[in-house]
């Protein structure tokens, strides 16, 4: 009987580390007043790994189909493209809280995840640190 095959085979290594170390790598899930830490931890694991550009838009997703001798195929580079994203999007997804997660449904992209998180708490986080800055010692 053959050796059932790894799931991640066909990931990039970065991806296959990323989801293998996510939890050490960003030991504290995002609530509602921790965003720019928790931020800070997931651009660093994602820039080690370089995936970064997935969730900053500079790795853009290609054209779902392509021409082939006058035939319209699908596209290998956007299938590769969309297996990495929802892998990014899935560890996005790991590691934010409960009361977090209902706010994170229904983003088809992990940069869409990603910008809607950052408008939704990164604001939150800014002034929770001004009120912490502005009480009195």
């Amino acid at each position: 009987m053959p050796a059932p095959s790894d799931p991640l085979a066909s990931l990039p290594s970065g991806v296959k580390l990323l989801l293998r170390s996510l939890h050490n790598l960003i030991p504290e899930k995002l609530t509602e007043t921790n965003y720019l830490a928790w931020s800070l931890n997931v651009q660093t694991a994602l820039s080690a790994n370089l995936l970064l550009g997935w969730i900053d838009g500079h790795e853009a997703a290609s054209a779902p189909t392509i021409s082939k001798n006058d035939k319209t195929v699908p596209n290998p580079e956007y299938t590769s493209w969309t297996i990495v994203d929802t892998q990014i999007r899935a560890c996005i997804l790991a590691v934010i809280s409960p009361s977090v997660h209902k706010h994170a449904r229904g983003f088809t992209t992990s940069a869409a995840l990603w910008d809607a998180l950052a408008a939704r708490y990164n604001s939150v986080s800014t002034a929770h640190v001004y009120h912490l800055e502005r009480r009195d010692p």
